[in-house]
């Protein structure tokens, strides 16, 4: 069995709780990741994130001025942003129905139960960067393709016959514009 280091990677936590924060950075440090950026909030979030580049972010959703959900929308959607594909980890106390579909409509990658455990998040990070998403562009959406697996037999018959209309209005990113083989390292 191969383990994937994760130590290469940059991660900004966006978290307006400090023992929250304080959290986070000790099991992130557990898992040997040293280039931790913090924020302790949505709008000081997007700034960090926009002048460093981070791998991945792991966002509250609940804050002010900025909450989660719109901080992964602006970075979806801001047309300076280099990289609207970078993963995103959504952390609540708010396990409602709502909040979860709110979440995903926004675009995060992952949306987590607070108090988060170390297995938790290791497993998640592991995920994220040994099996990426691949990233769907409509009109109103760009975030995660929610489609774990493409199956064949789920198809129905009017779509495995039909090869010349498109099945959707949905564009399917290509695998290699999210990748970042470099942060893959295995022992």
């Amino acid at each position: 069995m191969t383990e994937t280091s994760l130590a290469p990677l940059k991660i900004l936590i966006v978290e307006d709780s400090e023992q929250m924060r304080i959290l986070l950075l000790a099991l992130l440090e557990a898992m040997s990741i040293t280039d931790i950026l913090i924020a302790e909030d949505g709008e000081k979030g997007l700034a960090l994130y926009m002048e460093t580049a981070p791998d991945i972010v792991i966002t509250d959703g609940a804050m002010t001025p900025m909450d989660g959900y719109e901080l992964t929308n602006r970075i979806r959607t801001a047309p300076e942003n280099p990289n609207p594909y970078v993963p995103i980890i959504m952390l609540s106390g708010h396990l409602e129905k709502k909040h979860v579909e709110k979440a995903r409509a926004s675009g995060v990658t992952e949306y987590l139960a607070k108090p988060v455990s170390w297995q938790t998040l290791y497993e998640r990070l592991v995920a994220i960067v040994s099996n990426p998403s691949f990233f769907v562009r409509t009109p109103t959406y760009l975030g995660p393709d929610r489609r774990r697996e493409t199956d064949e037999l789920f198809r129905g018959p009017i779509e495995q016959n039909n090869t010349t209309q498109p099945r959707s209005t949905a564009e399917i990113l290509p695998l290699d514009a999210i990748r970042k083989p470099s942060l893959i390292r295995t022992k």
